[in-house]
């Protein structure tokens, strides 16, 4: 079972958003994928489509506006222009500014899941 706002419990389990994460970054290409606390309905992806959909290095030509999101894992996985690179800062305020909380950058290194904290986050801890 998924955790909702409704049962008190937004955040799905680190285990399960590692799993979603390593298989997510295997099969899609050009992409960022990140954690981002709160998402847990599909209208919560409204305003950070609005938000992230501007920035300079998203496709918004793929999924929708450029960004497709799993509510069971708070992962949101960010379409990249060929050859471009997400810039973290621009993302961070991007989401915050959408009234959301982003937690953690998302890699696979030699085929690991490497975790990168936003700054955002690292203050608020």
């Amino acid at each position: 079972a998924s955790a909702t706002a409704a049962d008190g419990d937004p955040d799905a389990k680190q285990e399960v958003r590692n799993i979603a994460a390593v298989k997510l970054l295997k099969e899609r290409k050009d992409v960022s994928l990140l954690y981002v606390k709160g998402l847990v309905c599909p209208s919560c992806a409204i305003g950070i489509r609005v938000k992230v959909g501007k920035l300079p290095f998203v496709d918004s030509t793929r999924y929708k506006r450029g960004i497709d999101m799993d509510t069971k894992t708070q992962l949101l996985t960010i379409a990249l222009l060929p050859g471009a690179k997400a810039n973290a800062g621009e993302l961070d305020k991007a989401i915050t500014d959408a009234g959301y909380e982003p937690a953690e950058w998302y890699s696979l290194e030699d085929g690991k899941l490497k975790a990168t904290a936003f700054a955002s986050a690292k203050k608020s801890k």
